[in-house]
């Protein structure tokens, strides 16, 4: 594995927002600490990957987002 990608081990990158970020090992959910969307993670080894959103949190970002506009 390349120099570059060997640091990135145990990284994903935010759908949403597409910043990086580390979950902690293992951990089967995970928050983006730039927008806070909440993510599942799989594993394999080392290598994390985002699955699918955690659509009970999504749900309640976007009721939050509608009722500061209102």
């Amino acid at each position: 594995m390349e120099k570059g990608k060997q640091s990135r081990v145990g990284e994903v990158r935010c759908p949403y927002c597409f910043s990086r970020f580390r979950p902690k090992a293992g951990v089967e959910r995970a928050s983006c600490p730039n927008c806070g969307w909440e993510w599942y993670v799989s594993w394999k080894g080392k290598l994390a990957k985002i699955r699918k959103p955690v659509w009970e949190s999504w749900e309640q970002q976007i009721t939050e987002t509608q009722q500061k506009e209102d």
